[in-house]
């Protein structure tokens, strides 16, 4: 084998990892957009409190009270399953930057740890798979809160939203 084939193969081993890395930002980037908008969603409720504690909200406030508890106490929920997410997902681009490292240190080194790389990366891909898993549940919350909220503005409402 010349040098530079070698060299090659050493390169083309590490796209892979570094690859992953690219779709595993991508993801993070989408999951921060989610952590935003559970963000933005619990600043709204605080307002709506507080609107309703000094009297602006004089439509059903014990109702909306008890709903915005019930609210928080979703996108707490959310938000900490987000988080983990996150912090699968950060742990994701580590272990495929560790996978990268390993396999020029091991071409270096002459092979001492021949299954180190193929590890690190399984235990980043085992990240992300724990991540998805995590989202997903948090997307059937999010459903779970926009469906209540949709029949809580149709209980307040009555028959305006019946057909």
């Amino acid at each position: 084998m010349t040098p530079e084939s070698t060299a090659l193969n050493l390169l083309s081993a590490m796209i892979t990892p570094a690859l992953l890395i690219v779709a595993t930002a991508s993801l993070i980037s989408c999951t921060l957009m989610r952590l935003a908008r559970v963000g933005d969603r619990v600043r709204a409720l605080s307002h709506l409190a507080e609107d309703i504690r000094v009297g602006k909200c004089a439509d059903h406030p014990a109702e909306r009270r008890k709903e915005i508890g019930w609210e928080f106490l979703l996108y707490q929920r959310r938000g900490r399953l987000i988080l983990i997410a996150l912090g699968l997902q950060y742990a994701s681009v580590g272990f495929f930057v560790a996978t990268s490292v390993a396999i020029g240190s091991d071409f270096l080194l002459g092979n001492p740890w021949p299954f180190l790389p193929v590890g690190l990366c399984l235990v980043g891909i085992l990240s992300l798979l724990t991540s998805s898993l995590l989202l997903l549940y948090e997307n059937r919350l999010a459903l779970k809160a926009m469906q209540r909220e949709i029949e809580f503005v149709q209980s307040l409402e009555g028959a305006m939203f019946k057909e």
